[in-house]
């Protein structure tokens, strides 16, 4: 997909002939007309994004929203609400073991989940990486919507477990409470 968040910065001088850059009139009116040029070459390029999710301004994501009934919450973020409209379209698809495997990656990544599937205890549970913890909400209502009504399914947070801590000596890991080596992202990024 091609990005459009590539802004383009418009001068009108550099589009004027040699002969009259030098004018004052011409400056002048290259000057007052650059700000409108650039007005518009903005809301072009804002109107292209808002034709992808991924890209959309707060006005397309709002408008997308509004579509589909989606009231966001007064703490998300642009991408928490690019997150909820993409779990969104994607529940549309047939209900599959696969089918759900690619919307759990698309919504929280490759390595942003853990997916345990007990077909004879008719059960889904799904542990959320600590780096899209604010996106376990909208896992939730994901499953709520497209799981069969006899599957139970549970969403939990993929805390941090001492294998990860190797790397670490007792003296790094003492600057930290013990909440917040459980339930935080590493220093180093690393998730589990």
């Amino acid at each position: 997909m091609r990005n459009f968040n590539t802004a383009r910065t418009i001068n009108l001088t550099d589009y004027q002939p040699d002969i009259l850059k030098n004018v004052t009139e011409m400056r002048a009116i290259m000057n007052a007309e650059t700000p409108l040029i650039q007005a518009v070459w903005d809301a072009c390029e804002s109107c292209m994004n808002d034709q992808f999710i991924s890209e959309a301004t707060e006005n397309g994501i709002a408008r997308r929203e509004k579509m589909l009934d989606i009231t966001p919450y007064a703490t998300d973020t642009l991408a928490d609400r690019r997150f909820r409209l993409l779990s969104r379209y994607n529940e549309n698809t047939p209900y599959t073991k696969k089918s759900l495997v690619n919307m759990l990656e698309t919504l929280c990544g490759k390595d942003g989940y853990q997916l345990t599937i007990l077909t004879s205890e008719f059960t889904v549970r799904v542990r959320v990486a600590l780096t899209v913890r604010k996106q376990s909400d909208s896992v939730r209502e994901l499953l709520e919507r497209i799981l069969p009504y006899n599957m139970i399914f549970s969403v939990e947070l993929l805390y941090n477990i001492w294998q990860q801590f190797k790397s670490y000596t007792w003296a790094e890991t003492e600057k930290f409470t013990w909440t917040e080596l459980k339930e935080e992202v590493l220093p180093n990024g690393s998730v589990y």
